[in-house]
């Protein structure tokens, strides 16, 4: 019920407001929107809010109604904050609205964030695959669920690896299934790319192992970071991997 209104009201809200206003004016909304949803069970760690529960989306996810933020935002967060990756010259793709308005006021580091396709709030629109920045000049990147995008994967991959300094880590996730990587130029429409990747645009659907071993094969060191939630009161997946390729 909670979903389905969440959907009603944010299509309402397409068709009469210009989409730069709502974008100007997210948080303000969010916030009224979002006051029914005020508790103690759970809690957002990047917004801050307490919350009685979160709206659950058709594939599972559990959206936070104050920020926006889903499973794979708050973990990254987390991960960012626990493992003291909030340093120096920090590059992300593709990265959540909530993410980037926490990470652009951090005094701590230089963001720069990057968008190809105009999908996402960003400074630049970098192409991965032709990464517009000097060699050995970031100290993080960050590309969470770009690379099932990208049909040149690889080249995506040895660009990261370019623009990394020494010692420099990128932190990567997509989706990812059991078995080996699934990939066949041959799929191409977006009903296609839907029925067998999972989403129209994807190219790809990698295995934690085979993504590993591609970023290998790059010149990365890669460490896979597990989890499984026994106990989820930030509303995270129950089992989720990130993998750590370190220059």
């Amino acid at each position: 019920m909670h979903c389905r209104l969440y959907r009603f009201l944010k299509n309402i809200a397409k068709v009469l407001l210009p989409e730069k206003w709502l974008l100007e004016n997210e948080t303000a909304i969010r916030k009224l929107y979002a006051f029914r949803y005020r508790g103690n069970r759970y809690h957002c760690n990047i917004c801050e809010n307490g919350l009685s529960r979160f709206i659950p989306l058709k594939n599972g996810d559990l959206l936070c109604p104050f920020c926006g933020s889903l499973p794979r935002n708050r973990r990254l967060w987390q991960l960012l904050q626990e493992e003291s990756y909030l340093k120096g010259r920090v590059l992300d793709f593709s990265p959540s609205r909530c993410l980037h308005r926490k990470m652009e006021n951090l005094s701590a580091i230089e963001y720069i964030s990057s968008d190809f396709v105009g999908e996402f709030k960003a400074a630049k629109n970098h192409d991965i695959t032709q990464i517009d920045e000097p060699d050995t000049s970031f100290d993080v990147v960050v590309c969470f669920h770009v690379l099932e995008h990208v049909t040149e994967d690889r080249k995506a991959m040895q660009e990261l690896f370019r623009v990394l300094k020494p010692g420099g880590k990128a932190l990567i996730q997509t989706p990812f299934k059991d078995g080996d990587i699934f990939e066949d130029v041959t799929i191409r429409t977006p009903l296609e790319r839907l029925k067998y990747f999972g989403q129209e645009d994807h190219v790809r659907v990698y295995s934690v192992q085979g993504l590993k071993k591609r970023l290998e094969q790059t010149g990365f060191a890669v460490q896979v970071l597990s989890f499984a939630e026994k106990e989820n009161p930030m509303g995270m997946k129950k089992k989720e991997s990130i993998l750590i390729a370190t220059k």
